[in-house]
């Protein structure tokens, strides 16, 4: 989701506290609240990176798309003048056609969160690194966001999270996912549990936002343990991610960002082409009726068969509340034996409810 203004409070406690465009509250009484809120969202994209090896599949020709359609319930009850229970249910379908797949379980937790003495945050929710540090470049509806973590990594299910309180402006993240052992064969290699963690560290003031973390980014293919089958993994790379960002608004309407990560070491096998460096410049402008939002990165990468590449992107955005019509291009800037890399372009629609 486009971010319209700096991030000003707790990372993870804002997923429970945050307002979603249009919910609509459905039960308040007695202290306890509970919206309801969703979206429908259509693309058509045409364009993009594409293998031309023998036997692989088109992928740039133009297709109509649902485009991450959802709904979901967050519901609130205070205990007390400081302290409220939150949790939060989420479920992505698929919107574009007729289909009888099952839903998929998005971001859904439950926690407490106090003023005085932070939140905590248990479940599947996105890494507490993305949401401080990389989530500022999160801009784009389609393709355009280049990093190392934009989520999932080591987070998205069996994590708890803890948020401090914010000291002037100031503010601490860490998070934990638990890696079960269970169902790997007993004796044939380490099957014990382990951990995976998180932390960032936040600062706000007036119009300026920083941001620093890292993420373990745990590898554990040498042994039993594994990270769940549909939750979130390792960065396939490289583990001990670091990254560094900021953000600005110069004007009410404006405002420029600026961000790096890097690998801090890379898993034996890791694929050449895997991203080692990443260091990304943009901006937004607010016209009134929607945004004009723009990103480029100089991306260095694991092998040395591509020693660094530019990927750019580009968006607007009209709003007609609940509504809004996009359109993106983005250029990966791939290169590669049997690789065509032409621009990505797409066009879609929105309704938030």
């Amino acid at each position: 989701m486009f971010k319209k203004s700096l991030i000003a409070t707790a990372v993870v406690g804002a997923l429970s506290a945050s307002a979603v465009a249009q919910a609509a509250t459905v039960y308040d009484q007695d202290g306890t609240k509970v919206d309801i809120y969703g979206r429908i969202n259509y693309m058509v994209t045409s364009g993009g990176k594409q293998d031309l090896s023998p036997g692989k599949a088109k992928t740039n020709g133009s297709e109509f798309q649902n485009n991450g359609s959802r709904f979901g319930f967050r519901a609130n009850h205070e205990l007390n003048s400081d302290l409220s229970a939150f949790a939060r249910m989420e479920f992505r379908f698929n919107a574009d056609e007729v289909n009888r797949d099952a839903m998929q379980v998005r971001n859904s937790f439950l926690g407490l969160k106090s003023q005085q003495l932070g939140t905590l945050t248990i479940g599947n929710f996105d890494s507490v690194y993305k949401e401080a540090v990389t989530g500022v470049f999160d801009n784009y509806e389609n393709d355009g966001w280049v990093t190392h973590d934009s989520g999932s990594t080591s987070s998205r299910g069996d994590t708890v999270a803890y948020a401090t309180p914010v000291f002037s402006g100031l503010q601490g993240h860490l998070q934990v996912k638990h890696i079960s052992g269970n169902d790997a064969t007993v004796g044939a290699q380490d099957n014990s549990s382990t951990t995976s963690t998180a932390a960032a560290v936040t600062y706000s003031w007036e119009d300026l936002y920083l941001a620093a973390g890292y993420n373990q980014s745990k590898d554990v293919s040498d042994r039993g343990a594994s990270y769940p089958s549909g939750g979130g993994g390792n960065n396939a790379a490289g583990e001990d991610i670091w990254g560094i960002s900021a953000q600005y608004k110069f004007l009410p309407n404006f405002s420029a960002r600026v961000i790096y990560e890097e690998l801090g070491s890379v898993n034996e096998g890791a694929s050449a082409s895997a991203k080692k460096e990443i260091v990304g410049l943009g901006a937004t402008f607010n016209y009134g009726q929607g945004n004009l939002y723009a990103d480029v990165y100089d991306v260095s990468y694991v092998g040395d068969d591509v020693s660094s590449s530019n990927p750019w992107a580009i968006g607007v955005d009209y709003r007609f509340s609940p509504m809004r019509i996009y359109a993106e291009v983005y250029d990966e800037d791939a290169s590669g034996k049997n690789i065509d890399d032409s621009l990505l372009y797409t066009v879609g629609i929105r309704y938030d409810f």
